[in-house]
């Protein structure tokens, strides 16, 4: 008996040290929120209060959880200053809903490792300086409803899997580098110019331009009031 109360004591003291040094181990989500901020430069120590020795990161600024199980939600850090790249490691938030990053000085690419997130409804990423092309795999993302990309230097075809997204209700890729045309199915048919102005080489139905063949002339004649008038037009050989 004496043993059994001996070990007892052992065991609360023991779990009472642990309390009292905080050294409970931080979950994967926070881990993997470590991670990305390794790769961030937050001169304004926006971030001060992301310490390893917290259990959860559900009191981060900038951080939400689902209130059931405490994995992360939301990431909201728009307008902070923050530099450096957007971690491959947020592949791992699997939970994850919100991302927005909006008014920052991000560079580098957007990670394909986003498209593991397959919760996500919202990303805002628009003004920062991402640069090359749109992941091909971001019609996994099917909760999608709000992608937000404008002004920054992205580039590239427009990826046809983003008309697979068919809860997309805002799109946003202004103010970019993109190229070709525009698929116009699904999603993709629904929007208009202004989710694709101030891309000067895109061409297609949303933003009122034609493509051009091969050699140079458009692929449609925008014009033609009848099969008699579009005959007139006709190429000559030498």
């Amino acid at each position: 008996m004496k043993m059994v109360l001996l070990l007892w004591i052992l065991s609360v003291i023991s779990s009472a040290t642990l309390l009292s040094t905080g050294s409970l181990a931080l979950s994967e989500d926070g881990l993997t929120l470590l991670e990305i901020m390794s790769t961030w430069n937050d001169s304004r120590n926006i971030l001060a209060n992301w310490q390893a020795t917290d259990e959860s990161p559900c009191k981060w600024t900038g951080i939400s959880c689902h209130p059931h199980d405490q994995r992360v939600s939301s990431i909201n850090l728009p307008y902070m200053e923050l530099g450096g790249i957007i971690s491959p490691s947020i592949g791992k938030l699997s939970r994850l809903q919100r991302l927005a990053l909006h008014q920052n000085s991000l560079h580098g690419s957007i990670p394909y490792e986003i498209t593991q997130c397959t919760e996500l409804r919202a990303i805002y990423l628009r003004a920062n300086y991402l640069q090359g092309g749109i992941p091909a795999d971001i019609g996994n993302l099917s909760h999608l409803t709000i992608l937000d990309l404008s002004s920054n230097s992205l580039k590239g075809a427009i990826p046809s899997a983003i008309g697979r997204l068919t809860r997309l209700r805002h799109l946003n890729l202004s103010t970019n580098f993109f190229s070709g045309e525009i698929p116009d199915f699904g999603s993709l048919s629904t929007f208009g110019n202004n989710s694709f102005i101030g891309n000067s080489d895109l061409c297609g139905r949303q933003v009122h331009k034609p493509c051009r063949t091969s050699l140079g002339f458009p692929a449609v004649l925008p014009h033609a009031a009848s099969d008699e008038a579009a005959g007139k037009f006709h190429l000559k050989f030498s």
